[in-house]
């Protein structure tokens, strides 16, 4: 999915994704029970071969770039469960992502709405400072309880229903994580290896414990973990609004400090940013020596699939006698392949039974904007997820995304089902001394 040396068909040559890649689908309709959009609406526009249909007949210069065209990249939540199914390996995920950048170029936004755009991706994302002040008035609005009086107010109401739902996800903020971890937090016992940690935005702002919990885990299994003040967004957010400029500024910056650090691997607890890092080979092929970018790709992990494969130290360990069912984040079973890792973490957790839910793999409707922008939808997707947990009967619903995190919290809160949303890391940092 680099970018293209020769404009193709009706799309520009910045960015347009290869002709190829929309080429390989066969039309065989396996992606079509897999697709959360098509499941609710039926339009075949709205699934996964009608889209690679459209991005096609753009290439092939049958249809401009037109608003529907747009429309349909941006519906789609890029959940990748369609990768998946895919016997012939397309990626329609990743076209709508490109395609989504094409619609900047081709159908822009307002001044207005593209100064704001510009503002978030350009200005504030890439600045971890400004992003940890940004949050500093939702903190009062907490502390204050000014936010009890909204809620109990109603007053949310009389908006559109993205405002109530983004107000009604806020977790209980407590102050950023970057500045309190330290750069170096020592291995415990015997030293199995040195890693670096990839702190999220998202972690840092809004799940500190969950990522304090990570550090600690990692340090009682005996690796010395170095998490660099330095590190940037990962650039999902740039890749999922279309911004594959500042996406690749991104990338290089993560690529130079991670690589300067001399770990051994690389690990993330959100789901989106190891997906975006892992995608940072063909992200920036032609931007710097291939080399460095294997040599990145090669240390990357999730903290599910790190700990899996350097085996876990379960000496000490103390009985969680809860019983839990794994919802799987998207960007982790599908966009990195990762599904079994998650399942044997829980079940080696002395006193955990695990459930498993239906449908495990099925979209939360998160989907980093798209739960927002498409609130009524997203509910719907979200329904069928609680439908799911609620069979189970777990005391215990576990993830490994922020996002998901977020949008399945607030979902159970709504439902007032009897389940208590954990990261995974918190479950096992609850069995850790």
């Amino acid at each position: 999915m680099s970018r293209t040396k020769e404009k193709l068909g009706n799309f520009t040559q910045l960015d347009a994704p290869k002709y190829e890649d929309v080429l390989q689908c066969m039309r065989c309709g396996f992606c079509l029970p897999t697709c959360p959009t098509f499941a609710l609406t039926g339009r075949e526009r709205s699934s996964p071969r009608g889209r690679v249909a459209l991005a096609r007949a753009v290439a092939e210069q049958k249809l401009e770039f037109t608003d529907a065209v747009k429309q349909e990249a941006f519906f789609c939540l890029d959940c990748r469960a369609c990768t998946t199914a895919c016997p012939s390996g397309v990626r329609a995920g990743e076209v709508m992502e490109i395609c989504r950048s094409q619609s900047h170029q081709q159908v822009p936004l307002g001044h207005v709405g593209n100064s704001f755009r510009k503002f978030i991706l350009q200005r504030m994302l890439p600045d971890p400072e400004l992003m940890e002040r940004s949050m500093l008035p939702a903190r009062l609005y907490q502390r204050l309880g000014i936010q009890w009086l909204v809620r109990h107010s109603k007053a949310l109401k009389l908006g559109p229903a993205w405002m109530e739902k983004a107000e009604g996800m806020l977790p209980e903020l407590k102050a950023p994580l970057r500045p309190q971890l330290p750069v170096i937090t020592e291995a415990v016992g015997e030293k199995r290896g040195r890693i670096g940690f990839f702190l999220g935005c998202v972690m840092t702002l809004m799940y500190p414990d969950v990522s304090r919990q990570t550090v600690r885990v990692l340090a009682y299994q005996g690796f010395d973990v170095v998490t660099p003040r330095a590190t940037k967004c990962c650039g999902a957010p740039h890749l999922s609004e279309g911004d594959r400029q500042t996406a690749r500024e991104l990338a290089l910056f993560n690529l130079d400090l991670f690589l300067q650090a001399d770990v051994d691997y690389i690990v993330t607890d959100c789901a989106g940013c190891g997906a975006a890092l892992k995608e940072y080979e063909e992200l920036l092929d032609g931007e710097t020596e291939h080399e460095r970018l294997a040599s990145f790709r090669a240390k990357v992990r999730d903290v599910s699939e790190f700990l899996t494969e350097v085996g876990l130290r379960t000496g000490g360990l103390k009985p969680v006698q809860k019983s839990v069912t794994y919802h799987e984040p998207c960007h982790l079973c599908h966009a990195q392949s990762i599904s079994r890792q998650p399942r044997d973490l829980i079940q080696q957790i002395p006193g955990v039974e695990l459930r498993e839910m239906e449908e495990a793999s099925w979209c939360c409707g998160s989907a980093a904007t798209w739960g927002l922008k498409f609130s009524e939808e997203s509910r719907q997707v979200l329904d069928r997820k609680l439908d799911n947990v609620r069979k189970t009967e777990a005391e215990i619903l576990v993830t490994a995304n922020p996002g998901c995190q977020l949008q399945l919290a607030w979902g159970v809160r709504e439902r007032d089902l009897p389940v208590q949303v954990l990261h995974i890391m918190e479950l096992l940092g609850e069995a850790t001394p």
